[in-house]
């Protein structure tokens, strides 16, 4: 019998984004710099995480990730995201537990237009030729540091970025968007994972990380388009699934 989420959306929707409505601008993101470090989690702190509709990814993983964009409508910023791998039906999805942005005014749009559930905090991504490193400092704290050791070329095609589900306060009422940027790669890479993971700075509760998996990173032309599909959180994604 599958596995299926346990989260209390009660609670967890007292502090969920709300967003203006779901046909927000879209968003080019040119030469954004991906950074993401996948690990495997505990399964059942993941499952409190997780929402009834969904269901957990085999083993659990979560991915930690850093993105730099030179390029946006509201100018340069870096984002980072921890995100669950879950399962919608048959279908894998990254799980958004919580984003950080270095700008305000990115973190509001974010907010507002795809329920990134995001703070604002010092976000960076730097690359050496042994070792590409992203990091979130909360308060002068390094909170989060991902590293990819040893990096070697692959085909941006061989990289599992995964497209969001946001949990969200919406008109109808809760709502799980799916948020799928599109990329038209430069380059890509993939090595060893390392992770340093404060959960408490963060206030990120469900991930605790246990072994590493990999790490890959890409450059890419990216666009944020509109959502095309939402879920109903309470029922299994397979019945609650409506295209926009």
């Amino acid at each position: 019998m599958p596995l299926f989420g346990a989260l209390d959306l009660d609670r967890a929707l007292g502090t969920a984004p709300a967003i203006d409505g779901l046909a927000p601008e879209p968003w080019s993101l040119p030469g954004a710099a991906t950074l993401q470090v996948s690990y495997e989690v505990d399964e059942s702190a993941a499952l409190e995480v997780t929402p009834p509709g969904l269901h957990p990814s085999i083993p659990p993983y979560a991915t930690f990730s850093v993105v730099r964009f030179p390029e946006s409508p509201v100018g340069e910023f870096s984002l980072a995201t921890v995100r669950l791998i879950v399962r919608a039906g048959v279908r894998p999805r990254g799980l958004l537990i919580k984003a950080f942005a270095s700008s305000a005014e990115a973190a509001d749009g974010l907010r507002r237009g795809w329920g990134y559930d995001v703070s604002v905090a010092d976000v960076s991504l730097s690359r050496r030729h042994d070792q590409i490193r992203g990091t979130v400092a909360v308060d002068g704290e390094v909170a989060l540091e991902a590293v990819l050791e040893d990096p070697e070329p692959v085909l941006g095609t061989d990289l599992e970025l995964f497209d969001n589900l946001h949990l969200v306060n919406a008109d109808d009422g809760p709502l799980l968007v799916q948020v799928d940027p599109t990329y038209e790669f430069r380059s890509a890479d993939r090595g060893g994972p390392g992770l340093v993971f404060r959960p408490d700075v963060l206030g990120v509760d469900g991930i605790e990380p246990v072994y590493g998996v990999v790490a890959v990173s890409c450059v890419a032309d990216m666009e944020l388009s509109a959502p095309r599909f939402v879920i109903d959180p309470r029922v299994p994604a397979i019945q609650g699934t409506r295209r926009l």
